[in-house]
């Protein structure tokens, strides 16, 4: 016959077991659903449009998602330095940005003949 305290010891340990497969379950889904949006800027970008040539790098507007928790990436493999919004890019080095509010977003951008690239964020 099972007493009381092995039941209770036993339920415990389920609620225990299934808090913790819960709580794995949650964390590789959250993380499954961050995604980052890669742009890669190819040497030689900056002289191409200095010569008036259209770039087709970054689209004009950028969609990114709260809920897909979305991170734009910038990488910059020319060897002249590029500007989004406030941010200078030296070669080499990458730009990383999250939003964490709706919204749309006009940055300045220096590889665009507009010098503008607008950040729509989304629910």
């Amino acid at each position: 016959m099972w007493s009381v305290h092995r039941i209770a010891l036993l339920a415990f340990t389920f609620i225990v077991l299934g808090a913790g497969i819960a709580g794995a379950w949650y964390g590789s889904q959250r993380q499954e659903a961050e995604r980052r949006l890669v742009f890669t800027v190819p040497n030689g970008s900056v002289a191409r449009l200095a010569a008036g040539e259209q770039l087709d790098v970054l689209p004009p507007t950028i969609q990114l998602s709260l809920r897909g928790q979305d991170t734009l990436v910038i990488r910059n493999e020319d060897v002249q330095p590029i500007q989004v919004g406030p941010f200078k890019i030296a070669p080499g080095q990458q730009f990383e940005q999250r939003y964490y509010n709706p919204g749309t977003y006009d940055l300045m951008c220096t590889l665009h003949q507009s010098q503008r690239l607008r950040i729509v964020v989304v629910r």
